[in-house]
């Protein structure tokens, strides 16, 4: 296992992690790479790339990049878990946001863009001079970019894996995804940003071809920019409707157990009214025969028949027993227990009969 805290205590486990993945960049190639990938070797370097301090996680990711170059180690990387079960996917994710965090890129607290001229800019790079940078003969920041932070790798190695096949991830993730799948096109604005600084610099005017193209592109990247905007801010409205959606939902539940107990305590008032008040019990049995004549459909056309009640003249309940009873034909009916089986009709006892209600 890999335990964050070691590399960093001054015992020599930083050297060794280093001269470690040093040897892998160097030593896996094309001809032993089935054998690299069988070993798990994928997994160890991303387990390493999630607990490895900052400093090493530009070199760590640089191998895993040069690795995934073939196809065959792309499934490796998508299969991978980490601490949580998080996915290689997140963990990407969540490197770009401290890398921008650490290099104070312009975000809002849901790492929104909020300014489309500048939408890959850190503090550096916008307190720098285009006129110190057009003298000298050393690249200019917007391609220093590229090679001091891991932002170029992150959106090579999700390239890689396919931002069309990509594991669901959360709103926030899909917010930062939206900015690294148009990394490209925006480090592209930014090159031809500086380009027209310096032509401006040097007193250059472009022909009139050249001037339009040069607008088209700055218009391009504007455009782009705005939408990439647009669409975070319909991913953040997306999850705010969602979460309002669970949450009506959770009142509704709510409202609804509480009626449930309103419901369960009036009934239990009720039935200790009926069982120690006498008023209240001679109004609910009244209630019920009210409810049984009402419930009583008189077949068309039959007249002269016997009825019997289904009612006892002395009860003193205003609950149903059971579902069976013994009718007999005299006046004085009895109720038989639900779970006594009743005898069958018999010549011998004509006088009687058992009737089954529903």
């Amino acid at each position: 296992s890999l335990d964050s805290g070691k590399s960093s205590s001054g015992l020599g486990y930083h050297k060794l992690l280093l001269s470690a993945v040093n040897a892998i960049w160097c030593c896996v190639s094309f001809m032993n790479q089935d054998l690299f990938l069988e070993r798990g070797g994928i997994p160890i370097l991303l387990d390493l790339l999630e607990r490895c301090p900052p400093s090493m996680q530009n070199l760590v990711l640089g191998a895993l990049l040069d690795l995934t170059e073939e196809a065959r180690a792309v499934p490796h990387v998508v299969t991978w878990r980490g601490s949580g079960q998080k996915t290689a996917v997140s963990l990407l994710i969540q490197l770009w946001r401290a890398e921008e965090q650490a290099m104070g890129v312009k975000r809002d607290r849901n790492h929104v863009m909020t300014d489309p001229a500048t939408p890959l800019q850190g503090v550096e790079q916008l307190m720098s001079d285009v006129s110190a940078q057009a003298l000298s003969s050393t690249p200019t920041l917007a391609i220093l970019d590229v090679a001091d932070n891991m932002r170029a790798k992150i959106y090579a190695m999700l390239f890689r894996i396919g931002f069309e096949n990509l594991p669901p991830v959360s709103a926030k993730d899909q917010i930062t995804l939206t900015l690294i799948e148009n990394y490209l096109d925006f480090k592209v604005g930014e090159v031809w940003e500086e380009i027209i600084a310096e032509l401006m610099l040097d007193n250059i005017t472009p022909i009139k071809s050249d001037r339009e193209a040069l607008k088209e592109i700055q218009t391009i990247i504007a455009a782009k920019s705005e939408a990439v905007r647009r669409h975070q801010m319909e991913i953040l409205e997306r999850e705010s409707m969602v979460e309002l959606e669970e949450e009506q939902m959770c009142y509704q539940q709510i409202k609804f157990n509480f009626k449930q107990w309103e419901q369960q305590n009036a009934s239990r008032i009720n039935f200790i009214n009926k069982t120690s008040d006498y008023e209240t019990l001679q109004m609910s049995k009244q209630r019920q025969s009210a409810l049984a004549e009402k419930s009583k459909q008189e077949p068309p056309g039959i007249r002269d028949t016997v009825e019997h009640s289904t009612l006892l003249k002395m009860l003193t309940t205003t609950v149903h027993s059971g579902r069976h009873i013994n009718v007999p034909l005299s006046d004085k009916p009895s109720i038989v227990s639900p779970h006594k089986v009743l005898p069958a009709i018999s010549p011998t006892r004509s006088n009687e009969r058992s009737v089954v209600t529903q």
